[in-house]
């Protein structure tokens, strides 16, 4: 299956999955954005899906609405950024008021003191050409350590030519760089900060290598799997899955769905694949983000 950057944007639009197959296993989405649902689409998802957490990466303006429409113990709130001009990728939508490209970190320290933030996702560097261990980004993984909060950063693909003015998405990224996907590129930062949860979104494809090295040095490091089964033929997904599985990673592993569209199909992917066991796709769909986000294990239950 492949699916093309304009279909996608109709999911950033807020549709919805619906339909309910029987006896669907738990999941927990560790890639939700407030920027293209809403939470009562979520809730209808969760409700269909049988997904018992979410982690929603959210705008400082989304984060109001979503800690009244969710019950705290069914969601984490994250805080993307950085942000060009001050606008968030892909949408376009602004970010911080005053527009800014980071946060300011007095602000979102208290933010973080009163729990309204518990995480920092979606960091999105590499949308500003920025690598994650510039020297801009290092206050907030100092922030990170501190709060002992999880942290998801972007890393592989985005919209296809972002970069360019052809880009069918609403909101351009000239600054994008592809290099700056590599996994590698977190080492110094994990090394300065040794306590950070950090999970790579979208796996580091198509760094495999690469990410499976940082996972070997790094025992700290997970990954989410979103929106790889809407991005790229399904064989290309499950290269990439299988060489993480096959390396020995098959315990931090995530599941992420990005796109409001693609939670099922993501879900269906998981459960489709022939080279992870029974007990695999369990820990993929909730087991592993469960220990990972430390909820109470009875969550993944069935």
């Amino acid at each position: 299956m492949r699916i093309v950057w304009p279909v996608i944007i109709i999911g950033l639009l807020g549709s919805t999955v619906t339909g309910q197959a029987p006896s669907r296993p738990p999941v927990i989405d560790m890639h939700v954005h407030s920027t293209n649902t809403s939470p009562q689409q979520a809730i209808e998802r969760m409700k269909s899906l049988n997904i018992r957490f979410l982690v929603v990466s959210s705008l400082t303006s989304d984060l109001p609405q979503w800690a009244s429409g969710l019950d705290a113990a069914q969601f984490l709130p994250g805080l993307v950024f950085p942000c060009a001009d001050g606008r968030a990728p892909i949408t376009g939508r602004p970010c911080f008021d005053p527009a800014t490209e980071l946060p300011d970190v007095t602000w979102l320290s208290g933010e973080l003191k009163a729990g309204r933030v518990k995480a920092f996702s979606e960091l999105s560097p590499q949308y500003l050409g920025l690598s994650p261990a510039d020297s801009r980004m290092e206050p907030y993984w100092q922030l990170a350590e501190q709060f002992d909060i999880p942290v998801g950063i972007h890393m592989g693909p985005g919209p296809p030519g972002i970069a360019y003015d052809a880009s069918p998405v609403p909101f351009k990224s000239p600054a994008y760089r592809m290099a700056l996907s590599d996994p590698l590129l977190l080492e110094e930062v994990l090394l300065r900060h040794k306590r950070l949860r950090l999970f790579v979104m979208h796996a580091g494809w198509p760094q495999l290598e690469r990410m499976i090295a940082l996972m070997y040095a790094h025992p700290n490091v997970y990954v989410d799997v979103a929106a790889l089964q809407a991005l790229m033929p399904r064989a290309a997904y499950y290269r990439h899955l299988r060489g993480l599985v096959e390396a020995g990673f098959g315990r931090r592993i995530m599941f992420g769905s990005d796109f409001p569209d693609q939670t099922g199909p993501g879900i269906d992917a998981i459960l489709g694949a022939d080279f992870l066991s029974a007990e695999q796709k369990t820990d993929i769909l909730c087991n592993n983000a469960m220990r990972f986000l430390r909820l109470n294990p009875s969550l993944c239950g069935a």
